[in-house]
């Protein structure tokens, strides 16, 4: 069996391996962490505060403080004034998105230390934009309704899968460089 694996080639490698950890990934998901919430809750809330910074850092004081509140079934509600500004669900917490991020670097050549410290800081790089694209989703929502639902479909999401490529790019220009002496 090994020599079988060891025939393979390295991308051949790389797909068995991304295709075996998606798989166990939505198994250990759906059945386990799904069912108790973790770590949606926990990470829809802190997208939901993150974003209410963000709001509030931009936005013109004379209209209140902005808020998060729990809303229904693992949603966070932003609220201003008693209005709800923007519902976030699990599904736009950017798990997944990070997931992505996490498991192409993780699967890649390179040293331990290095991948550590990518995929920590493009973690903390997506949940930031994050942050801040949820904060455009509100703004437009109130001021361009019409095109809300190309930029939170589309837009935005392009956005993201952009700084999720451009990471993955300098990770492996690093480790280019680092082998070239």
């Amino acid at each position: 069996m090994k020599q079988k694996w060891l025939s393979l080639g390295p991308a051949q490698q790389f797909i068995i391996k991304s295709v075996s950890c998606v798989v166990l990934w939505r198994l250990l998901y759906v059945f386990i962490l799904k069912p108790i919430t973790f770590p949606d809750k926990i990470l829809t809330r802190l997208i939901g505060e993150g974003t209410i910074v963000v709001i509030n850092l931009f936005s013109n004081s004379k209209l209140g403080k902005a808020y998060c509140m729990n809303g229904h079934s693992g949603e966070v509600v932003l609220v201003r004034n008693n209005h709800a500004l923007l519902r976030i669900g699990d599904a736009c917490n950017g798990l997944e998105l990070m997931l992505i991020y996490l498991g192409v670097i993780a699967l890649l050549p390179g040293n331990a230390k290095r991948k550590g410290i990518y995929i920590s800081l493009g973690i903390v790089g997506l949940l930031i934009a994050n942050m801040f694209r949820c904060a455009g989703l509100q703004y437009i929502y109130v001021y361009y309704p019409q095109l809300f639902e190309t930029t939170h479909h589309y837009l935005f999401t392009l956005v993201m899968y952009v700084l999720i490529f451009v990471g993955w790019v300098m990770y492996i220009n690093k480790v280019k460089q680092d082998a070239k002496g």
